[in-house]
């Protein structure tokens, strides 16, 4: 295999909302000039292909480039930072209801078997994450949100398991309610920016279809997005085969764009099983560290790695 057409296969082009160009040529590792030099660090999601993170990539497998310029790998090592995350949880009108299977709708014809009320479910996933991430990360902090009707913080930034817990007991489903989760987005990316961590995440667990009325458009969601840097990961319950494809659209972009994953779940079985795979992949996060010349800053960054069948997750925005 060339080494251009390793970089053609390997690179992730950045496309989309940041709307840049991007032309491989064949990969040179940059040398030292006398231009002052300044080291920048990303954090990178890799899995296989049954989604399982892999723990045993090194520094020569990473590229970086950045404004189709290649730039100079200085580290590749597993991230130890603690994190910040809020967690988003759907209280609308639909955690009310139960599965197709159960009769949600006047039918039968589900896809899997959720509780009679879904907001149990979500409870239980989410109940899940936290002991989970909270095992594996003690320093770790988490906030709860939800978003029926009004995006609104349930239990704020915090490592405290048992408070935590409170607020995922009081999670219920309102009448009525429509979904506000792209607000909710931009509420929680507000909430990040606010923490010392680097390791910023929004976890969002939603409901296919979904009636949402949120008024911020894709540039207010992606501007906050960019200042908080945080990595956006969304998981929908499907009981049917409905969804909302507008807000889908803009959740597939904004994942892609940040560096999270985009998944859909038709089972509570498949539920758990999930959220505890976000769970490692985020304690499996590489740090890795590359040079820029000092004082410039990018538009956006592409990374890739020479091994093949492996999915990357990395933020499309470049750290400043």
């Amino acid at each position: 295999m060339t080494t251009d057409t390793l970089r053609r296969r390997v690179l992730v082009p950045v496309a989309g909302l940041l709307g840049l160009a991007v032309t491989f040529g064949a990969f040179t590792t940059p040398g030292l000039t006398a231009t002052s030099q300044e080291e920048k660090i990303l954090y990178l999601t890799v899995v296989d292909k049954d989604g399982k993170s892999v723990m045993d990539l090194t520094t020569p497998e990473v590229l970086i480039r950045e404004d189709n310029q290649d730039r100079e790998v200085v580290s590749v090592k597993r991230a130890t930072a603690p994190m910040a995350i809020v967690l988003l949880a759907d209280t609308t009108k639909s955690a009310g209801e139960g599965s197709m299977m159960s009769g949600r709708g006047g039918g039968a014809i589900g896809l899997g078997a959720f509780s009679p009320e879904l907001i149990r479910d979500i409870r239980k996933a989410i109940g899940g994450f936290v002991k989970d991430m909270a095992a594996a990360s003690p320093e770790t902090q988490m906030e709860l949100m939800e978003f029926g009707q009004a995006a609104i913080t349930v239990t704020k930034m915090t490592s405290n398991v048992a408070d935590l817990d409170k607020g995922v007991a009081r999670l219920f489903p309102k009448p009525g309610a429509a979904s506000v989760l792209l607000e909710a987005i931009i509420e929680a990316s507000k909430s990040l920016l606010k923490t010392k961590t680097p390791r910023r995440n929004i976890v969002a667990l939603n409901i296919e279809p979904g009636d949402e009325q949120s008024r911020q458009n894709i540039r207010q969601l992606h501007e906050e997005l960019s200042k908080s840097h945080a990595n956006l990961w969304a998981v929908s319950l499907q009981p049917g085969a409905n969804q909302n494809a507008m807000r889908g659209l803009v959740l597939e972009q904004l994942t892609a764009n940040t560096g999270g994953r985009r998944e859909f779940i038709h089972a509570e079985s498949a539920l758990e099983t999930m959220m505890k795979n976000i769970v490692d992949n985020l304690n499996h996060q590489y740090e890795v560290t590359y040079k820029r010349p000092g004082g410039g800053k990018a538009q956006g960054v592409l990374v890739g790695v020479r091994r093949d069948g492996l999915k990357l997750y990395a933020n499309r925005i470049p750290p400043q």
